[in-house]
């Protein structure tokens, strides 16, 4: 297919290069019809213009309605991909990179010959209509709103996260190559958690107790965590209680810092 495409092309670039020549030709011989090649060049012009025009908005209506139908699953991507830096500056490289493969895999395959053409001259307008409208829709209704059991296990950290956020911490995601245990990391007056989120059928045990106060001494935080949306085994609540780690549910989490004052004053503590 590419290859005949290929060929086409260079057949009507031949043929238009010879009617070009002959053109030139006709016009050596008979200047008089100058006047009437500016007027055939002009509409050639405008016609290429119009042509252009249309497979530009033609490929922006693909567009617009490719990120429509997959508007919560690029929502949700965005929220995973864009992190903040150490000085708190969003990191946009790795969610650009997601934008280059849904451009690849849920729209380039969809576009005629004139619209892909279009994509190359307009990439970079695309990119932008794309993180606009995927930003407009997590503004308005933010991708992790409400738990959901089709999270991944990814998405539920992003999700923990989000909701300790939303109640005054300051919260984000471990790089997942040197978590140390640890998935994600939250201060607040001058409280330092480490958090271990386990997205369960079943109840958690030992495990997620000994990572996370393996990662709690690692990150020199305060406390240690392992939120779930699960139960707990009674040998990882024994464990917990030793060990200066919380077992809550997701549900808990916008109660977090109430939580940790309790326990903290508590005699047991």
């Amino acid at each position: 297919m590419g290859r005949r495409k290929k060929q086409s092309d260079e057949l009507a670039g031949l043929i238009g290069g010879i009617l070009l020549l002959g053109v030139a030709a006709l016009v050596i011989e008979h200047p008089a019809y100058l006047s009437v090649l500016f007027i055939v060049v002009v509409a050639a012009v405008m016609l290429a213009a119009l042509q252009h025009s249309r497979a530009k908005r033609v490929l922006l209506e693909k567009v617009n309605a490719a990120v429509n139908l997959h508007i919560d699953a690029l929502s949700r991507r965005r929220a995973q991909l864009v992190q903040p830096d150490a000085y708190g500056v969003p990191q946009l490289e790795k969610w650009l990179k997601e934008i280059d493969y849904f451009i690849q895999r849920q729209i380039s395959p969809h576009l005629a010959s004139g619209q892909a053409k279009a994509l190359e001259r307009h990439r970079s307008s695309v990119v932008t209509s794309i993180e606009w409208k995927v930003v407009s829709a997590s503004t308005a209704q933010s991708p992790f709103a409400r738990f959901s059991d089709d999270f991944s296990a990814a998405e539920f950290e992003v999700y923990c996260a989000q909701i300790l956020r939303e109640h005054g911490w300051d919260a984000s995601v471990t790089k997942r190559s040197r978590d140390q245990g640890v998935d994600v990391v939250a201060s607040r007056d001058g409280i330092r958690v480490v958090i271990q989120c386990k997205l369960y059928t079943g109840p958690v045990g030992n495990k997620a107790v000994q990572e996370v106060s393996a990662g709690r001494a690692h990150e020199r935080a305060h406390f240690g965590v392992v939120v779930s949306n699960s139960r707990y085994t009674s040998s990882a609540e024994s464990l917990a209680k030793t060990n200066r780690v919380l077992l809550l549910h997701h549900r808990d989490l916008p109660n977090l810092q109430g939580i940790i004052e309790r326990w903290a004053t508590s005699p047991a503590a």
